[in-house]
């Protein structure tokens, strides 16, 4: 259907090499099948090459043919996140080699919380992180052949799978955001369904590395459900988990059939429970038997934290016409109670969807999702139409959202509930495809709804033919984009969202692929590349309306600023809407790239040749220096610069080869960075910034001060790499302690991935060390996700020469930064009421964090190596410098802005006293050993007096540059000195 954005010939051409060749049917674009099988005749030549015949670097790199808007093409296509394991590739691999004939020979899928992929090949389950930059960690769990349930083998039918995980130890939803990324080994439960057999295993700990415990379940003599009647029929459609709140690896599923009845599973190590809770959900309402064979459609979780019924959680299942509402309670005795529903396929418009419009003969509700905040539900509609023209049938796809009451109360009259509304319509209906070709129901009911990926407010249609199709209301039409590889990648398994890494709401929609491994599809790919639905008919009984369209296909032309889509056969078929004039901020976004082209092209040639050609009179008049900030396209070339991702880095990632790289690159980058400055005086243009847009200037210096710290960082790096074969750290050292950095730089660089899908395919630490202006990163993780860099289950020494080694990192890239601001002081225009990066909220934030925590080390009681103790101390003299630095520059700023900066104030005044009260209870402890040492047995107050004030030398001049005065009251009282008192207070 809608593919990935790539250079394709002009619209006649491609009409005349149609005309050679057969074209396909016609089909609709919710839902047209995929190719099947490895050799795809009709395929590109061109486009991204297969990543399991070629490197990473190889994927990286398309074979197309690259035009002068190539990059903005790349921008709109699918990345390659993660490939298959390679032991997933071999399974693969023996299966296809087996010559099985049976479709859907494959089963997969991506758990969202825990960013865990699944996939089922022949009867082993694998799991592995597909959001670790390298899937080397994969699991192996034999799938016994009880669970199969099929005496031939050959068949294998993937979609008769489903497979639920559960953290143990998660806290919420923020957990999978945070640094668990680094300990993704955390106890973990995984519960594996047959659909079709009602057959189930469960692993309470797949993680544990003795005993992998696998407790099975199949349905008694009794126990086997309604529906068991055709061997095709799916016994179970839909089935969620969760986690019982104090239980040890236990938890609870409930699976929903056709006919609506519920069933209920407790597992626990011990085995499995399972119970029927109720056999039929619907209300029979004179509905026809089609639909009551098709009722019990999808359930969902209402977030735990919304409901506020403490060990109860709601639960609703989406029937044939209407939402049940249901809650669980989890305590030792479980149960399951129906609290209400309310109708959405009826004949109130206002509540529902009204089923007696003239033309509409049948509506299913397909699936439902609720947002993460348990506000919206979005329901997929499918409305089976007729065009009273033509004559034709057509199905129209829809997306209805509602919102949901959370303090809704169910009342119950005569031990029956109450029907009442507890979801009242966002919106009318959107329509998502208006005529599409007509599907039986085992199609229809074979069509997913995911929700919550970017861009907001899009979802993603699964197909039972292996699609998967985004969907977005965007600037007054809906867009869609499916997703579709140049070269066969097989069907698309499953769909997710990429967490985020800082607890954004929203990540990257990412799919799962049969042959392909996994893809993230880039936001600007969803509203640049995607296209608005066909208006004519594409039904199979035809329409009168398609010699229209067939017409507007001929004479349909792109606009020359625009990059073409690429789409399949049945979108040409029914033409695309011809794209809008550019007016308003669409004509604003010209004039910046024209300007910003200009930039590039003179500061190309300056390299070159050393000139400037007029720069400063041809930027004016190409208005480059009307934006300010961010948008300033002289702040965004020296973005470019430091932030340049090197071409050369491969995923061979052998550690010389990887350090001399980052080296290299560092430095070509510190090297081009100076020649922009130069550009920027010998054109005047510094002359312009630094006098009318000093905070544009401001950010241009400081990307040259975050390179400056970030080449210091990796020079800390490499002795850390040095000193890890040392033989004077003991070994419970070399395997515990050398590592903090490189896992805090693992984090960084996660984060920046998550956040940035076109990083998706590279490396951490090469991520890390290209994204040189989001510097801040390192601290954010610093004060969020410190306690997975160093664990308070690890012995002291270790979690102290863990601190040190994140402190010295810390103060090893501030002090080049403020080394670099000293040496080139000159370049910076006037500081007046300029807030400094060092000074920012989050950069603060980190390095207390840190602070605190080694403020935490100091103070425990126990017995530590002093000299271990002393570094760690002058570290943490290191860190209260720096902190307290920040501040008096924020101070500064603000006050030169006449900004309100009360609360601030405060804020240090109490960090300020607390940290030099633990430096100055730790320096007595310190003197303290010291005097043991020194002294030859006998009392000696004149040694010990020396050695405290030298000791407490550099506390001292801090507390006074400060006015800590507290701290120095206590220590010229300690000391008996009234004399240096007075001189310290004047």
């Amino acid at each position: 259907m809608f593919s990935p954005a790539i250079r394709k010939p002009h619209l006649l051409h491609r009409k005349d090499r149609e005309e050679a060749s057969p074209s396909p049917p016609p089909a609709a674009p919710a839902h047209s099948p995929s190719p099947r099988g490895f050799a795809i005749s009709d395929r590109p030549a061109t486009g991204t090459p297969v990543p399991w015949t070629s490197s990473s670097l190889l994927a990286r790199i398309s074979t197309s043919k690259r035009t002068d808007r190539a990059g903005e093409s790349e921008q709109i296509q699918p990345v390659h996140v993660a490939e298959f394991p390679q032991i997933v590739r071999n399974a693969q691999a023996s299966l296809l080699q087996k010559n099985f004939s049976g479709k859907n020979m494959f089963a997969g899928g991506i758990d969202k919380e825990t960013s865990l992929a699944w996939m089922i090949c022949g009867n082993e389950l694998f799991i592995w992180n597909y959001s670790a930059s390298s899937a080397k960690d994969c699991l192996v769990l034999d799938v016994p052949s009880s669970l199969i349930g099929y005496k031939d083998v050959k068949s294998l039918p993937g979609i008769q799978w489903t497979v639920c995980i559960m953290r143990w130890h998660s806290s919420g939803a923020s957990t999978r955001n945070s640094g668990d990324i680094l300990y993704r080994k955390s106890s973990t439960g995984v519960i594996l369904y047959n659909k079709r057999t009602q057959a189930v295993a469960y692993w309470p700990d797949i993680y544990a590395e003795f005993n992998k415990s696998l407790v099975l379940s199949s349905p008694g003599g009794g126990e086997v459900s309604a529906s068991d009647g055709a061997s095709d029929c799916f016994r179970f459609n839909s089935i969620i988990a969760a986690t019982v709140p104090g239980g040890t690896h236990e938890c609870i599923a409930i699976a929903s059939e056709p006919t609506g009845a519920l069933w209920l599973f407790q597992c626990s190590p011990e085995g499995i429970r399972r119970k029927k809770v109720h056999g039929d959900t619907f209300v029979d309402g004179g509905a026809d038997h089609s639909q009551k064979s098709n009722g019990g459609r999808s359930l969902a979780w209402l977030p735990n934290y919304v409901s506020s019924e403490g060990s109860d959680r709601k639960f609703f299942l989406l029937t044939n016409n209407e939402v049940q509402c249901w809650s669980i309670s989890l305590l030792h005795d479980i149960d399951i109670k129906k609290l209400g529903s309310q109708e959405i396929v009826g004949t109130d418009g206002d509540v529902s969807i009204k089923k007696d419009i003239a033309g509409q003969k049948n509506v299913w509700l397909l699936d439902m999702q609720i947002d993460e905040h348990g506000k919206e539900f979005s329901i997929l509609v499918a409305t089976f139409c007729k065009d009273r023209v033509s004559g034709s049938n057509y199905t129209q796809y829809s997306l209805l959202t509602m919102l949901y009451k959370p303090n809704q109360k169910f009342s119950y009259e005569d031990n029956a509930v109450k029907v009442e509304r507890f979801l009242e319509k966002k919106a009318p209906s959107q329509v998502i495809i208006p005529k599409a070709r007509v599907e039986d129901e085992e199609f229809l009911f074979s069509m997913r709804l995911k929700t919550g990926g970017k861009p907001s407010g899009s979802v993603i249609i699964l197909s039972g033919d292996g699609t998967a199709t985004v969907a977005i209301y965007w600037r007054g039409s809906t867009r869609l984009y499916q997703f579709d590889l140049p070269w066969d990648a097989g069907k698309v398994l499953d769909a997710s969202v990429i967490p985020s890494a800082d607890d954004r709401d929203e990540g990257a929609w990412v799919v799962i692929t049969e042959k392909a491994g996994v893809w993230a599809i880039p936001e600007k790919a969803v509203l640049v590349g995607g296209i608005e639905p066909p208006e004519r008919s594409l039904s199979r009984k035809g329409s009168c309306n398609e010699a229209v369209a067939e017409e507007k296909r001929r004479t349909q032309v792109f606009s020359a600023g625009v990059v073409p889509r690429r789409v399949s056969s049945e979108a040409w078929s029914a033409g695309e809407r011809q794209r809008p004039a550019l007016t308003g901020i669409a004509q604003q976004a010209v004039v910046d790239e024209e300007s910003e082209m200009l930039l590039n092209r003179l500061f190309h040639d300056f390299i070159i040749s050393g000139a400037v050609y007029e720069a400063l009179q041809k930027l004016r008049a190409a208005g480059a220096f009307d934006k300010e900030g961010e948008m300033n396209i002289f702040v965004r070339m020296s973005k470019s610069i430091v932030n340049t991702l090197a071409k050369h880095w491969t995923t061979t990632r052998e550690a010389e080869f990887l350090a001399s790289t980052i080296v290299s690159s560092l430095v070509e980058k510190q090297q081009k960075h100076e020649k922009f400055l130069q550009f920027l005086v010998l054109s005047k243009c510094h002359e312009e910034l630094a006098s009318k847009q000093r905070a544009a200037m401001l950010t241009i210096m400081e990307h040259g001060e975050k390179l400056s710290g970030m080449i210091q960082l990796r020079e800390l790096h490499n002795t850390l790499i040095q000193q890890r074969s040392s033989t004077h750290l003991s070994p419970q050292l070399k395997t515990q302690t050398t590592g903090a950095l490189w896992n805090l730089i693992q984090l960084v660089g996660e984060k920046a991935r998550r956040n940035t899908v076109l990083l998706m395919d590279r490396d951490n630490a090469e991520v890390f060390y290209s994204r040189i202006s989001e510097i801040e990163d390192l601290f954010y993780c610093l004060s969020h996700q410190l306690q997975y860099i160093i664990s308070r289950e690890e012995h002291p020494s270790v979690q102290m020469q863990r601190a040190l080694e994140l402190g010295n990192a810390c103060i090893t890239l501030v002090h080049a930064a403020l080394h670099y601001r000293k040496e080139h002081k000159e370049w910076y225009s006037s500081p007046e009421g300029l807030i400094t990066w060092n000074s920012h909220p989050v950069v603060r934030s980190g390095i207390w964090s840190l602070a605190a925590f080694v403020m935490e080390l100091l103070g425990e009681s126990v017995a530590a190596d002093m000299s271990m103790k002393f570094n760690l101390w002058s570290q943490l003299e290191g860190l209260t410098d720096v902190l307290l630095e920040a501040y008096i520059g924020l101070f500064t700023a603000k006050f030169e802005r006449g900004d309100e900066h009360g609360v601030l104030v405060q804020e240090y005044c109490e960090r300020r006293d607390e940290l030099l009260g633990s430096l100055y209870n730790v320096a007595k402890q310190i003197v303290e050993a010291k005097y043991q040492e020194s002294r030859d047995g006998t009392d000696n107050l004149d040694l010990k007096e020396s050695i405290f004030r030298e000791v407490i030398s550099p506390i001292l001049a801090t507390a006074k540059r400060h006015e800590g005065y507290q701290t120095l009251w206590q220590i010229c009282s300690d000391l008996n000195d009234s004399v240096l008192l007075r001189s310290l207070m004047v």
